[in-house]
């Protein structure tokens, strides 16, 4: 049945002997897909006309949801989960996923997992090949509803007087129990920050995300209410309550300021003097993401991805395709002159926009891209935050979990690889320390840009961790302490590269003296190692000569030697 937004009933079919089960616009909106009892399940046009009939079954199907692009359904068979390719070529995908009758299932589009409830009681998670990421508790009830926040960072399942508040991993972050009866179906609102819930008794619940909570260096930012912000420092113990005139959508703090986007507007606090923000519109109140960087902040809203700087200025508008709402954190990147984008029709392609570095207005199509094109389908970017713009670097992760690094602005860009069987990557916010996460041990890359292996192994720092459960990931890295949010959504603070992390501060600032007496002070052959290399790409030759001994790498001292004895004059001016 065809409702117009007046209510009215346009076009009425009959689509399945029996009840329809199941009903769902595809996300290009050009597709109707439903299920029913009798165990058809079918796409239909927008005028109502049959396409095509994709699955026959004897059995009812539950529950059927489009995939992402648009281009394959997943349906459920009593207890099992099918997807199944629109063209007829691509084979099915079909798996046991619970031991009793599945009764829904939500597929994101910005992490491209699959969620399953059913009558045993269990939520699981699922990637696209069948393999499980993880099982919730065990429920009283079997789970009747479950759906993704448009983000993908969270969803929520529905049962008999319950519903859970989960995180992508499966754990739980709240739990509360509305006396209505089975909650039969949830929607998130486009911003992700309420939902709705029909219930058995006839009612619709609405619900609001708040206690999320934000924390960078001395300072804590916690949401309290819908339009109500609380923030600490915590050093001085100075803490005030931030309130808005409009319902609260997205928070970002780092950087020595806090982002708050509310439904109309966008407000810009400095963490000096967070009670004046700078204020601007927004082009909609549909913000799904806000990222940080020392020079500019990024905007991602329906409308499409916008960069400001901290007066609240615009700086660029790029359009790299698709749409912008579903783009996930893992797939947008943004320095302090760089933005980067993973194309959303091909996940092998990066587009790299150019920033403007002073308060200039750059349209859409003056835009500098760089398009790089790795050979697997990239899952995660990150780009560096700190070093000169010419040599801005890219770390990518691939669905191999393999580990590479780029310099975006070179002539001919070249994905050097650093490890393999990474699930997590970050920069240092003030070096250009990257620091990965494995499932038992957390490595710290102090010269990602060394150009001999043997360089880069040396200046490698690894530590084992047991413990971190399924799917950790770093959460952020500061002075050498990595903060990681383990498998059951506890955080751990790890020291890993401390005296690495206060080398590189030195070097940046062209410290040398001050760089050598700490490391002969610590006296450690990685932190020596990661000298010897700083100074030699620095061409500050006495300094890498000692500390190239110091590690035995003989070859190198001699060939400094023979530089330093037969062009005395050029490396003066070097």
């Amino acid at each position: 049945m065809a409702i117009n937004h007046n209510g009215r009933i346009e076009k009425s079919v009959t689509a399945h002997e029996g009840a329809c089960l199941t009903a769902k616009w595809s996300p290009d909106g050009a597709g109707l897909l439903t299920a029913g009892e009798d165990g058809f399940v079918k796409i239909w046009s927008r005028n109502g006309l049959l396409r095509s009939t994709l699955v026959q079954s004897d059995v009812p199907c539950f529950d059927a949801v489009w995939s992402p692009d648009s281009n394959a359904i997943l349906h459920t068979k009593e207890n099992f989960l099918v997807i199944k390719h629109l063209s007829s070529s691509s084979k099915i995908v079909k798996w046991k996923a619970h031991d009793g009758l599945i009764l829904c299932t939500a597929w994101n589009a910005n992490n491209n997992l699959v969620v399953s409830g059913a009558e045993d009681g269990f939520t699981k998670i699922w990637d696209t090949f069948g393999q499980q990421i993880s099982v919730s508790v065990k429920h009283d009830q079997p789970i009747t509803s479950v759906s993704w926040s448009p983000a993908g960072d969270m969803f929520v399942a529905g049962s008999f007087n319950l519903t859970r508040l989960c995180n992508a991993n499966g754990w739980s972050y709240c739990l509360d129990r509305p006396s209505t009866g089975s909650i039969y179906d949830i929607a998130w609102s486009m911003d992700g920050t309420q939902l709705a819930a029909a219930c058995a008794n006839g009612h619709v619940i609405f619900a609001h995300i708040i206690d999320r909570e934000y924390t960078w260096k001395n300072y804590s930012c916690t949401q309290i209410g819908r339009k109500v912000i609380s923030i600490k420092d915590i050093v001085s113990e100075e803490n005030d309550q931030l309130d808005y005139p409009d319902r609260v959508i997205q928070i970002s703090l780092g950087f020595n300021h806090l982002v708050v986007a509310t439904v109309k507007q966008c407000f810009i606090h400095k963490l000096s003097s967070w009670n004046t923000p700078v204020t601007f519109d927004l082009k909609e109140g549909t913000v799904s993401m806000i990222l940080l960087s020392e020079r500019c902040l990024c905007v991602v809203e329906r409308a499409g991805i916008s960069v400001y700087s901290y007066m609240g200025r615009l700086l660029a508008s790029p359009r790299c395709g698709g749409r912008s709402e579903t783009l996930g954190k893992s797939s947008v990147s943004l320095g302090p002159d760089t933005l980067a984008v993973v194309d959303q029709t091909d996940r092998k392609l990066i587009h790299v926009f150019d920033l403007p570095t002073g308060l200039i207005v750059r349209s859409s199509t003056d835009s500098t891209v760089t398009k790089l094109n790795h050979k697997m389908t990239v899952s995660t970017i990150a780009l560096s935050q700190t070093g000169p713009i010419n040599d801005r670097q890219m770390a990518l992760l691939d669905y191999n979990k393999d580990l590479y690094v780029v310099s975006v602005k070179d002539v001919k860009p070249k994905f050097v690889k650093l490890g393999s069987q990474v699930l997590s990557v970050v920069w240092s916010s003030e070096t250009e320390l990257l620091v990965g996460l494995r499932a038992n041990a957390i490595v710290a890359w102090c010269c990602p840009r060394a150009v001999q292996l043997d360089w880069l192994v040396l200046t490698t720092v690894s530590k084992e961790v047991t413990d971190l459960g399924r799917n950790p990931c770093i959460l952020s890295e500061e002075d050498g302490i990595v903060r990681i949010c383990k498998g059951n959504g506890s955080v751990v603070h790890i020291s890993i590269a401390a005296f690495q992390e206060k080398l590189l501060k030195y070097v940046s600032t062209n410290m040398w003296q001050d760089a050598l007496q700490l490391c002969r002070t610590v006296e450690d052959e990685t932190l020596w190692a990661c000298l010897a290399v700083l100074a030699w790409q620095h061409h500050q030759l006495p300094v890498a000569e000692e500390a190239f001994a110091l590690i035995r790498q003989y070859h190198q001292v001699c060939y400094i030697q023979h530089l330093r004895s037969n062009v005395p004059e050029k490396l003066s001016a070097s």
